[in-house]
């Protein structure tokens, strides 16, 4: 019995350490198998950026957000001076600004829109030639096409969203979910077209667009400070025609669509910027907003030019997606849950920033400051995508076409309130 019983031992030991060694080889096998996806995915470290405090930073963002009022400010007076001397030729002249909101690979329905609006009858919902146009995430690769206002120009970034290429946006690596790492995905086909489309003649004819004035403005997020920060790009385009560097124009772009997590932050000036649809999908603070009565435009005017009509401000708001949430069953897994609670809030985002917009324009009717109208366009909830997948071609040709079809057409605009 005792030599039985020392066999039944001498088996349950040799079970106990060939299953640890099973382990300790399992484990072993991982990490070498970590360390060697390192090794080969290994690229360009990130450097790390120099820490300030919080006081620091407190104080900056407090500077940032007096220089932004500063240049409103002076924005708005030069602007009142422009159009007053406009207004004299052409008595009706109305000011025009254009929104156009993120939505990613959705951007597709707005630059087949203002393709399509550009051919639009003539008339009051004919297009416009804008005094501004801001953008926001991929608002903000169109809205320099549009500012310049061409047919060629609409066109050429109409194609470009119509032939998405694989490599716009490529997984990084093996170990593309490392925390090290400042993004799930590189751009490099996306950075490659920017480069193509955003030189020095492009840079050049910015600069001649804006000559009298108007304003291409592009939203992005201080991820440092956590708020907004818009970028004059008429002022960028003119310090890149004078150094002969394009790089920080692009940045400006690339800055306002980096996805966090997804995209790459874009570091300007010892700044660190994210997608800038993070604090607002839509732009609309141009020369109104949150100011003190005595300093909107129409207060501005009616002090200067007590006796001559204040003109129509319109507001044309193109949003790059359903402005509501589409309906679905949801199950009860977690995945699908935190998506579909991350839709709801950039659509709900949405819906209640054009709100405002509206609310502003009337305030401003109410004061006596002028009248001021606004209009909206945005992917119809019957509109349903052919696939899933982000930067699909078909998918993306489908939603080209769609807005398209609505831009020729001036009953597509809603001028209610959402």
């Amino acid at each position: 019995m005792k030599s039985v019983s020392n066999i039944r031992a001498t088996s349950w030991r040799l079970v106990i350490m060939s299953f640890a060694s099973g382990v300790v080889s399992v484990v072993l096998l991982i990490g070498m198998a970590y360390w060697m996806a390192r090794w080969y995915d290994a690229g360009v470290p990130v450097p790390q950026r120099n820490v300030q405090t919080n006081q620091e930073l407190l104080q900056e963002r407090a500077d940032h957000q007096k220089e932004a009022l500063q240049r409103n400010m002076a924005d708005r007076e030069r602007l009142v001076e422009s159009i007053h001397a406009l207004q004299q030729n052409n008595p009706n002249y109305t000011v025009d600004f254009l929104i156009l909101s993120g939505g990613g690979d959705c951007g597709a329905f707005a630059t087949g829109f203002l393709r399509g609006w550009s051919t639009a009858p003539a008339g009051p919902l004919a297009r416009p030639v804008f005094e501004g146009v801001s953008g926001v995430s991929t608002g903000g690769f169109m809205a320099p096409s549009a500012f310049l206002g061409t047919t060629q120009d609409d066109v050429r970034v109409d194609e470009l969203f119509r032939n998405p290429q694989p490599d716009w946006v490529q997984r990084r690596g093996l170990l593309f979910f490392h925390p090290d790492n400042p993004s799930l995905a590189n751009i490099p086909g996306l950075e490659r077209e920017i480069s193509l489309y955003v030189d020095l003649p492009f840079a050049q004819r910015l600069v001649d667009a804006g000559a009298s004035g108007r304003q291409l403005l592009i939203q992005a997020t201080d991820a440092d400070e956590g708020v907004s920060h818009t970028f004059d790009c008429v002022a960028a385009a003119r310090d890149a025609v004078a150094s002969g560097d394009v790089t920080p124009l692009r940045n400006i772009f690339l800055a306002s669509s980096a996805i966090p997590g997804v995209f790459s932050p874009q570091e300007i000036r010892e700044d660190l910027f994210i997608d800038g649809i993070v604090t607002g999908n839509i732009f609309y603070w141009f020369y109104g907003g949150s100011l003190k009565d005595s300093k909107t435009f129409g207060a501005i005017w009616k002090e200067r030019y007590p006796d001559a009509p204040i003109p129509k401000i319109r507001y044309w708001v193109i949003i790059n997606n359903y402005i509501k949430p589409p309906v679905l069953t949801m199950q009860q897994q977690w995945i699908p849950l935190a998506q579909r609670g991350l839709e709801i809030a950039i659509r709900s985002f949405t819906e209640i920033t054009l709100r405002h917009l509206f609310l502003f324009a009337e305030v401003n009717r109410l004061r006596g400051e002028g009248e001021c109208e606004v209009r909206w366009v945005a992917v119809p909830s019957t509109w349903q995508p052919v696939n899933n997948e982000e930067f699909n071609l078909e998918k993306m040709r489908s939603l080209s076409d769609l807005g398209r079809s609505m831009g020729e057409n001036p009953d597509s605009w809603n001028d209610q309130s959402p």
